[in-house]
């Protein structure tokens, strides 16, 4: 996660590392399969959707493109299968970043997964308009938490279907059909 964050803004800045964001996206098939959640290894599975959620994040340009599940099957199908899970163990972060990354690869509002993460998120939310523990003392936590919420809930105006770098959509299409 933290990788493909780093290397897609430094890329975009004209910093270099000594990778760049091709070369980090190039190992997503490494990823795969994804994580079952169960009790005992749920942070695997959370460090996996944060993982894909900012895969989906950095090839649309965090909210400027929508992206097409064929692209990225196995992710979006990950993602999908981790709504429910995130609204019964009550996180809205997670789930917030689940339901922007849905909607990036076109579900829409009137989706049932979209629609129960749309209803947990709305139930949940504190009295100041927050969302997560109100006694968390890490703001950036706290704000991080709301953010994410917000960007589950609200809507898209899409710039086109596309991904980031349109030389990257070539990776993507051999990734699929490889599988």
């Amino acid at each position: 996660m933290g990788a493909l964050a780093s290397t897609y803004i430094s890329d975009r800045c004209g910093i270099v590392f000594g990778a760049g964001y091709p070369d980090v996206l190039g190992w997503l098939p490494a990823m795969r399969p994804y994580p079952v959640g169960t009790d005992e290894d749920i942070e695997l599975v959370r460090d996996a959707v944060y993982a894909v959620t900012h895969v989906v994040y950095t090839l649309n340009d965090f909210g400027t493109y929508r992206l097409r599940p064929g692209w990225l099957p196995q992710e979006f199908e990950f993602l999908k299968k981790n709504v429910t899970a995130a609204c019964e163990r009550r996180d809205p972060e997670l789930l917030g970043e689940l339901l922007d990354s849905l909607k990036a690869f076109g579900l829409r509002d009137s989706h049932p997964l979209i629609i129960r993460g749309s209803k947990y998120l709305l139930a949940a939310q504190n009295e100041d308009g927050s969302w997560g523990d109100p006694d968390e003392e890490n703001i950036r936590r706290r704000c991080h938490t709301t953010w994410t919420a917000i960007d589950g809930l609200r809507n898209y105006a899409w710039r086109a279907e596309r991904v980031s770098r349109p030389e990257l959509k070539i990776m993507l299409k051999q990734w699929a059909r490889c599988l």
